[in-house]
């Protein structure tokens, strides 16, 4: 077949052969199966400790993270290196073990939602809780925590209550009181406290404390809140001051500064308008007199002459305590100081808070009200003193 091949034309010299296929031996076939079951046997072993050495490290990887589980569970089920604090948690009706956990932890008072899953599981707690507000420790486990939740007679009642503005730091510890929060004693006691200083760079930042009647007098925001009967008063203020903080945002702080003043000085300066002025219009008025004559060298025009300073902290006379009424002088009295007195004298709301910042622009140093009041303005004493005829208040 070659040669016929090469004769038609069909192959040529320069073309290899057709190789012909090499047969084995009986005993060359024997020593290759042998060395490919040597071979085999080599790869299995290999892929035996392979397969060993990855289960081993598998079973001690779940094993190490088990037992971090395990440690940290147990670690925060005893509640171990807690502080005694204690904080209010609302567990919402006919509550699951899910939301129950997350409740809980979202106030802090368990790190781990699943442990505390499992145990609950595990020790048959109620599958759904009543719910309510309920006051508990940090330091308390899980068990205590789970006893006090699964019952609504544990729980706390609350109250709404709303502060105007205008309301000073005596009144509104009136009114804590008055509503079951908590004494009126105690919470003027926290108020001149520094717990908050760290919390708040508005509160850390007032440098006169020791002048003052009530270093928190000023922030405790005008609002309507939630109180529980019995409450701490350091955990109620802390929601006043809390929404202070919120409300003066980045943008008031700034044009605070930007208006020459500090956060303190502005807000001195609107509790000041709060309990002057009638309205919003009149806010910017009487915002523009202060700012007038606080720009001025004049040796009677640098008395601010507010009179809802003269017997601060109460609002009139005869709200001074009886011993002390005869011989009381108060030291934010603005016919005897210059400038503004040491800090704010009542809560300011937000459009006093404006009026500080942006005041009308006008040439006026007097101001008075009517007895239905009517604004009366002046730039001079002797447009004042014909204001006040005006006004019935001479």
């Amino acid at each position: 077949m070659y040669d016929d091949m090469r004769e038609n034309g069909r192959f040529s010299p320069d073309d290899n052969p057709p190789q012909e296929r090499r047969t084995f031996s009986p005993d060359e076939i024997k020593r290759i199966k042998a060395a490919h079951k040597i071979r085999s046997e080599e790869k299995g072993r290999k892929n035996k400790c392979l397969f060993r050495f990855v289960w081993f490290s598998m079973v001690l990887l779940v094993a190490l993270l088990l037992s971090r589980f395990l440690l940290s569970g147990i670690t925060d089920m005893l509640a171990v290196g807690r502080e005694s604090t204690s904080v209010t948690v609302d567990i919402p009706e006919n509550s699951n073990i899910d939301q129950v956990a997350q409740a809980l932890n979202k106030k802090g008072l368990i790190k781990d939602v699943q442990f505390f899953k499992l145990y609950s599981k595990l020790t048959k707690a109620p599958s759904t809780f009543a719910g309510g507000n309920y006051q508990i420790s940090l330091d308390m486990d899980y068990m205590a925590i789970i006893n006090t939740i699964k019952s609504s007679k544990n729980s706390i009642v609350t109250v709404k209550l709303t502060f105007r503005e205008g309301l000073t730091a005596i009144e509104i510890a009136d009114l804590f009181e008055k509503n079951g929060v908590c004494s009126a004693k105690d919470v003027l006691s926290a108020l001149n406290s520094s717990d908050f200083d760290k919390k708040y760079d508005m509160i850390k930042n007032i440098s006169n404390a020791s002048e003052r009647y009530y270093k928190l007098e000023g922030y405790l925001f005008p609002d309507t809140y939630e109180f529980y009967k019995g409450e701490k008063p350091e955990q109620a203020i802390d929601k006043l001051l809390d929404n202070c903080n919120k409300k003066l945002t980045k943008q008031i702080r700034e044009e605070t500064e930007s208006s020459g003043m500090t956060v303190d000085q502005m807000m001195t300066l609107a509790s000041m308008i709060q309990s002057e002025a009638a309205d919003k219009t009149d806010m910017m008025n009487v915002s523009s007199v202060f700012r007038n004559r606080l720009a001025s060298n004049d040796s009677v025009l640098v008395h601010l002459s507010s009179d809802p300073t003269i017997y601060y902290p109460y609002k009139a006379l005869a709200l001074v305590p009886k011993s002390i009424r005869s011989s009381f002088k108060s030291r934010y009295n603005t016919y005897n100081i210059k400038g503004l007195p040491p800090g704010p004298i009542c809560s300011p709301g937000l459009e006093a808070i404006s009026a500080a910042i942006h005041p009308a622009d006008t040439d006026y140093y007097y101001f008075c009200h009517d007895k239905d009041g009517k604004a009366y303005y002046a730039s001079t004493v002797v447009q004042h003193n014909a204001n006040l005829k005006k006004a019935g208040l001479r």
